[in-house]
C-alpha cells in the first residue's frame, strides 16, 4: 500500500526505469531477488522482483516506505532497503499503484 495518494494521478503510475542493485541497510547484504525499479512522477517507487509491467506477478517486492537510499555502481542505480518491510505478492498490481513500461 502506498505512503499516500498520488498527488498527481490519484493510482501511482510506476514506470520501469531498468535493473537494479539491492542491499539490506542493516546487513550490507546482497538482496538478490530484487531487481526491477518502477517511479512515478511524484517520486514514488518500487522495486520488484517480477515484472509487473509485463503482466507477471510482483512477487517480492519493497515500497517506498522500506527504501532506505540510493547508491551508484558504474553509473547504475543501487538502493539501500530495510529488508524487514519486503513484501510478496503472486499479484500482478497492488492497491494504489499501476505498472507501466518505459
Amino acid at each position: 500500500m502506498p505512503i499516500a495518494p498520488c498527488s498527481r494521478y490519484g493510482v501511482h503510475r510506476m514506470v520501469m526505469q531498468g535493473m537494479t542493485a539491492v542491499k539490506d541497510d542493516d546487513t550490507r547484504e546482497n538482496i538478490n531477488t530484487l531487481g526491477n525499479w518502477y517511479k512515478c512522477d511524484c517520486g514514488e517507487r518500487v522495486i520488484s522482483e517480477g515484472t509487473p509491467h509485463w503482466d507477471t506477478a510482483l512477487l517480492e517486492y519493497v515500497t517506498e516506505g522500506g527504501i532506505i537510499g540510493m547508491f551508484s555502481i558504474g553509473g547504475v542505480a543501487g538502493f539501500w532497503v530495510e529488508s524487514d518491510l519486503i513484501n510478496y505478492s503472486n499479484n500482478k498490481t497492488i492497491d494504489g499503484y499501476k505498472f507501466y513500461a518505459a
